[in-house]
């Protein structure tokens, strides 16, 4: 594969085409990955002239037709922000797990044949995400059931919608469950990568069940591979704490030996971000780290450079600064541990969930209607979670 680098301007978008280095093309020798693998970020928003970042957002949103609008949207702003692909995921019910019926599995079905659609517009770069929900609501009262349920709609966004991506929050069910083993045991057969909520959650009724040490029963099937979102605030001690447990039973094999990551998406308030990330930073193999956003689109690219990736490179920054034993802010070594935190971690992670087989989305005749999707997040609540625009204190609009 062959990519043409953006030579229109240099960092932050200063100076003059073509003034420092002649048009990039970086070519490789591997098997098409279903991560694209490069050597600079499409454009040179971001860097300097020996450090280009290419990035991937591991943590993103979509709402439904009515508010999402056009796929190529995304992408621009994804094109102007250096951002390489993102993890797009499928619209979350309005509809609280205490609330749900079994008349509700068709509206997972439906969410889930959407993100497939949106997301087959671009799919080099929108890694697509369904979301999977064993709420025994949605199986009249039967845990059991439910969780069958899930596995043959995991199978069907596998085989039939061409999804290598789930996106799941524990609602009315907890990760070590033994009841759910089958559905973790069939979803790393298939081998599909699965993004979990960890923290509190802004419906007010889920948090106890995103407690990041309910998900150590994952550890139970070899080859499941995931992350944890929000390094779990307010629980991000105990985040930590599990995920370290990994490092005792490291995998052998590959370049990722992790089975579950984090992500740093804002889901604490300005006040804990920095150490936060200086424990983990302390605490965790680097390469467990993922950069994220948690943006729901669209999102213009100056918002997107303004309250998501400045603020998370100087959080990363400042962190890693005051954190003990790691590279010197200015060295070769520094700017290496800043591409795995943004690039690598990710591309690593996601080809050892999906043993590199590239997603096949379906793209439909007609628009799947998501009638009882929860509606687009309001900027002011996508403020909370980013220290660059606005008050941290939540309200009542929440």
């Amino acid at each position: 594969m062959v990519e043409d680098g953006d030579d229109s301007f240099l960092a932050h978008g200063e100076g003059r085409a073509g003034s420092c280095h002649n048009p990039t093309r970086i070519s490789t020798l591997e098997s098409r990955p279903t991560v694209r693998r490069i050597n600079v970020a499409r454009t040179e928003r971001l860097g300097v002239l020996y450090d280009r970042l290419p990035i991937i957002d591991v943590h993103t949103h979509t709402s439904g037709p009515d508010d999402d609008g056009d796929a190529n949207d995304i992408v621009h702003t994804m094109n102007e922000c250096g951002v390489e692909q993102a993890f797009c995921f499928a619209p979350l019910l309005s509809v609280h797990g205490l609330e749900l019926t079994d008349e509700h599995m068709d509206d997972v079905r439906r969410h889930n044949d959407y993100i497939a659609h949106f997301c087959a517009t671009s799919p080099e770069r929108l890694l697509a995400f369904a979301v999977l929900n064993p709420n025994p609501a949605l199986a009249g009262g039967d845990a059991e059931q439910a969780v069958s349920l899930m596995v043959d709609e995991g199978r069907r966004c596998y085989d039939e919608l061409g999804i290598r991506g789930i996106k799941m929050v524990p609602d009315r069910w907890s990760p070590d469950d033994e009841r759910l083993l089958p559905l973790w045991s069939n979803l790393a057969e298939l081998g599909m990568y699965v993004a979990f909520h960890s923290g509190i959650f802004l419906d007010e009724r889920s948090s106890q069940f995103c407690r990041p040490a309910g998900y150590e029963g994952l550890h139970q099937v070899p080859g499941f591979h995931g992350h944890l979102a929000h390094l779990s605030w307010p629980w991000v001690d105990e985040c930590i704490a599990t995920l370290a447990m990994e490092t005792f039973h490291a995998g052998a094999s590959g370049k990722d030996r992790w089975q579950l990551k984090a992500d740093l998406s804002f889901g604490c308030p300005a006040d804990w971000q920095i150490d936060s990330v200086r424990k983990a930073l302390n605490m965790l193999p680097v390469d467990m780290l993922m950069y994220a956003s948690d943006v729901f689109w669209p999102c213009d690219p100056r918002r997107y450079l303004e309250e998501f990736i400045y603020p998370q490179l100087a959080n990363f920054e400042t962190a890693a600064t005051l954190a003990r034993h790691l590279p010197d802010a200015g060295t070769a070594d520094r700017v290496g541990l800043r591409r795995k935190v943004f690039y690598d971690n990710a591309v690593e992670h996601w080809e050892a969930a999906t043993r590199g087989k590239p997603q096949r989305l379906q793209r439909l005749t007609t628009v799947p209607s998501t009638p009882n999707a929860r509606p687009r997040r309001s900027h002011r609540c996508q403020s909370f979670r980013a220290p660059g625009a606005g008050s941290n204190q939540p309200t009542q609009s929440m």
